[in-house]
């Protein structure tokens, strides 16, 4: 089969995400050739390595602040580099992770897969500010307001967009008044296995506070009361060089205490057996705009307990194959339900595995998306 000549733009590869297993999987497909702002292998997914990925350079960096936060500085370093890149010899360029889209300013026609609008600029600023001294509001308020501009003036021009959930098509319309067509991650499905269902419960994801890894730490903790010797098990990627990070996950080790352990930087294979062997996975990030892990976790055969808001809305099926809760509370009630009843945690993993083997077949997504970058590169936009 003859594919578009796809290039690929995504800011940065440096972790293991669901954003970026998407990049991943549509380069695999397409042989499409990848252009990031950063790049570190040993971070991300291995199989980057058999991908042909390019690293773009720009003057601009040596112009921006050093006294500016890692997060800030990397975003604005990207947004310039998009901003400015002409690629030339493609059909048609994938826009991934923000600011990647701003690749349309000099290039034609691009498909924007969207994870989501930027949540700092948009729907998690009011929440992060709160969290922020002065200094560092006046900081952040100075940076977002050339971005949306810059963002709202872009973002009409692109031929088609893609959500990743409809949380995420929400979001759009709501912050930058654009349609999208959802179109949902999957898994490969081969990667995960049935296990035991030991005396853990699981939480996989980046250690940033925005996952609200204290809010499954305290469920766990009024569970832990009535439930001796069970324990929560917490992995995922932890950036070092941002502080605020850093100062994140001391606060929720000491949280978490002798009641469990905080595992970082985790092997896939080890974190296909953690979710193998688990209960039950739980999942508390604050109105996530998909999350792959719910899908991880249902196809490892176990329920997923997690927060009624988001992404995970469109995966649970609540009392089926997991739970949507709404407290803390309700979480740990929850998690006695499992612990005290194996054969429902089991028969809600079978139906789990079932749902995703049914419903989040990359198979179907790159038809979908196949036809959609054929489209536009015939010179069709929606």
């Amino acid at each position: 089969m003859v594919y578009v000549d796809l290039a690929i733009v995504h800011p940065f590869l440096y972790t293991k995400g669901g954003a970026e297993k998407v990049v991943l999987e549509i380069a695999r497909h397409f042989r499409a050739k990848v252009f990031c702002s950063r790049y570190a292998p040993e971070g991300t997914f291995p199989e980057f390595r058999d991908v042909e990925v390019e690293v773009l350079k720009s003057k601009v960096s040596s112009l921006v602040p050093s006294f500016l936060p890692v997060r800030v500085r990397d975003a604005v370093m990207a947004g310039f580099k998009f901003y400015k890149k002409k690629l030339d010899g493609f059909d048609v360029i994938n826009a991934q992770g923000t600011p990647s889209e701003w690749i349309r300013n000099r290039n034609s026609p691009v498909v924007w897969y969207c994870h989501s609008p930027n949540r700092e600029a948009f729907d998690l600023y009011q929440w992060r500010m709160s969290q922020r001294r002065l200094h560092q509001k006046a900081l952040y308020w100075s940076v977002l307001q050339p971005y949306r501009l810059i963002e709202r003036k872009i973002v009409p021009k692109i031929e088609h967009v893609f959500a990743n959930s409809v949380n995420t098509q929400n979001r759009l319309k709501k912050y930058l008044n654009r349609d999208s067509t959802v179109l949902n991650p999957c898994v490969d499905i081969k990667e995960f296995r049935a296990g035991g269902y030991e005396k853990y419960f699981f939480y996989p994801s980046r250690i940033a506070p925005e996952k609200r890894f204290e809010y499954a730490i305290k469920a766990f903790k009024a569970f832990k009361k009535d439930n001796k010797g069970w324990r929560l098990v917490v992995a995922g990627a932890l950036f070092k060089e941002r502080s605020e990070h850093v100062a994140y996950y001391e606060k929720i080790k000491k949280m978490l205490g002798s009641d469990g352990e905080i595992l970082l930087d985790v092997p896939r294979e080890k974190m296909v057996e953690l979710f193998s062997n688990c209960t039950g996975v739980l999942y508390t990030p604050v109105n996530e705009d998909f999350g792959i892990v719910p899908l991880e976790a249902l196809a490892s055969y176990k329920p997923c307990i997690a927060v009624n808001e988001g992404g995970p809305k469109e995966v649970i099926q609540d009392g089926v194959n997991g739970f949507l809760v709404n407290c803390e509370d309700a979480m740990a009630g929850k998690m006695s339900l499992l612990a005290g009843n194996p054969n429902l945690a089991e028969k809600m993993g079978k139906q789990g595995r079932k749902h995703v083997e049914e419903n989040y077949s990359w198979k179907t997504f790159m038809k979908k998306f196949d036809v959609q970058l054929r489209k536009v590169a015939k010179g069709g936009k929606s």
